[in-house]
């Protein structure tokens, strides 16, 4: 369905023209921000909690010379309480995730980039008579190849855990991240990406989780809007696979988020940000176990 939905996309946004990537390559101050809302549905295997959501991502790069250039990136969601009776929730709720980085690069913007980056974040889950938290570092390294109207980006490294007894005793792991872009129109962009995580815990049973994460994003502009005039949209999707989140080989668990919003691009269409400016960002750790989703 995701293939088919893709092709689908590409038909309909039409492709860009040869004038769309023959233009002077040069590393510029630029700006990326995100909003928006959706609802997401959450499983465990035995039953079903609804629950709704809004994020939201700031991405800045600056250039350094010719070549390199350092980015921060900012992220966060909030989830509600499920919809359900609370005995039956899967979900801990209300929840509040957020985590930033900094990422430093070389790039040629007719080719490709090679950076490292590191970060943290922290989760923060809702539960009867008070709340619990985890928090959370990360590093690693990246790398971005461009054909034409294509961006294949991929990243991986090292994830931990500030204490080694945080909500379920998570330790340290690794991920890995592949990201396709294709830029239809220099204003247009169809995302597909998968991440995976693997973390060991160490709390009353020793064992490791892993969650799968899979998503899709289709950006564009609607034209003619009364009153606000054009307007960048989004329409995106997030499905989480978990699997041994308390005790390894039980209690797995999905989600699935859609969501709406807007992203505005500063200084250039949105071609010329990816090779040019703000085109790094961070995979979502809070789609691991950190996010106790399943405490219930």
């Amino acid at each position: 369905m995701l293939l088919a939905t893709s092709v689908a996309l590409f038909a309909f946004a039409g492709p860009a023209s040869a004038a769309d990537y023959e233009r002077k390559m040069g590393l510029i101050i630029s700006g990326v921000v995100d909003s928006g809302a959706g609802v997401q549905f959450i499983d465990d295997g035995i039953d079903d909690d609804t629950v709704f959501t809004n994020g939201g991502e700031g991405l800045l790069s600056l250039p350094l010379g010719e070549n390199m250039s350092i980015q921060t990136d900012v992220k966060y969601e909030y989830n509600t309480y499920a919809t359900e009776n609370a005995v039956d929730n899967d979900a801990a709720g209300p929840r509040f995730s957020y985590q930033f980085a900094t990422h430093g690069s070389w790039r040629d913007p007719s080719r490709g980039l090679f950076g490292a980056f590191g970060g943290m974040g922290s989760i923060d889950s809702g539960i009867p008579g008070g709340s619990v938290r985890q928090d959370y570092r990360f590093v690693g390294g990246e790398a971005q190849f461009y054909i034409d109207n294509v961006t294949l980006y991929g990243q991986g490294g090292y994830v931990e855990t500030a204490d080694d007894f945080g909500i379920f005793g998570l330790d340290d792991g690794f991920f890995a991240r592949g990201v396709v872009r294709y830029f239809p129109t220099s204003d247009s962009r169809i995302q597909l990406e998968g991440t995976y995580i693997n973390m060991d815990y160490n709390f009353a049973i020793s064992g490791e989780m892993e969650a799968f994460s899979v998503k899709a994003r289709y950006d564009f502009v609607l034209a003619g809007m009364p009153v606000i005039g054009d307007t960048p949209i989004y329409l995106g999707y997030r499905g989480t696979f978990r699997d041994s989140c308390l005790v390894e080989g039980t209690r797995d668990l999905d989600d699935h988020t859609i969501m709406i919003g807007t992203s505005y691009s500063f200084s250039g269409d949105r071609l010329t940000v990816d090779r040019q400016g703000a085109t790094l960002d961070t995979p979502d750790f809070a789609i691991g176990c950190f996010d106790a989703t399943n405490i219930n």
